[in-house]
């Protein structure tokens, strides 16, 4: 469909920057909704979730949710070439924006990938496009393919198998070796950014399930 990853990048920026602000606002509460009915989610004790750029689909309903249920829950701040995830309060709203219009997390202690260890996490997983086999193309920094590879290494950890098409199992939970706890990674995005095949490389971790406001949908094997 596309030559390479910067025109794949493109089409979808044009694409985002398309969408206005009542339909952001309307398809971000449709698919909030499909996050929040989710085992996964509701099972979790900590909610990982990226704070979003004016033109991406909205995260607030899925964090407010989470923090009106008692959950724990974190977003990313950039440090030192790569995103470490802090824990996020009921002021996160007024934190501080950055230049892109995206809240700063507080500093503070960053969570490590060994500080997931027993917990049960639920994370939402941003992206430009996401395809059918849980291809993934983000903005090209890299941040949450290094992210995903170590935290999956750090818990002993193999990338999630996807659950077979119609089966009507839930994604797979990607327990540690030893048994306690999960770690659910969950692309959110709009729908129209879920493509049939989207540039990947072999280092592009795969996402094994994406909600939308339309669908959830289960990566193909």
């Amino acid at each position: 469909m596309f030559p390479g990853k910067p025109e794949a990048r493109a089409w979808a920026r044009s694409l985002l920057k398309g969408i206005g602000p009542r339909d952001r606002a309307s398809r971000s509460a449709e698919a909030s909704e499909r996050i929040l009915a989710m085992d996964a989610f509701r099972d979790s004790d900590l909610v990982l979730a990226f704070l979003s750029m004016p033109s991406e689909i909205d995260t607030s309903g899925v964090i407010r949710a989470a923090l009106r249920l008692g959950k724990a829950v974190a977003a990313p701040r950039i440090e030192g070439g790569d995103i470490v995830f802090a824990y996020l309060d009921g002021s996160w709203e007024s934190l501080p924006r950055d230049s892109l219009g995206i809240p700063t997390p507080p500093a503070g202690a960053a969570i490590s990938p060994e500080d997931l260890r027993g917990r049960e996490v639920f994370a939402l997983i941003p992206g430009l496009l996401f395809d059918s086999r849980g291809g993934r193309l983000g903005r090209g920094k890299g941040y949450y393919d290094r992210f995903l590879s170590s935290v999956l290494a750090s818990l002993g950890m193999k990338a999630p198998v996807p659950a077979a098409p119609g089966s009507g199992v839930e994604a797979p939970r990607v327990f540690p070796e030893q048994g306690v706890g999960f770690f659910v990674p969950c692309g959110f995005c709009y729908d129209a950014q879920v493509l049939p095949r989207v540039p990947v490389t072999e280092r592009d971790v795969r996402i094994p399930r994406i909600a939308t406001e339309a669908r959830v949908l289960d990566a193909l094997p």
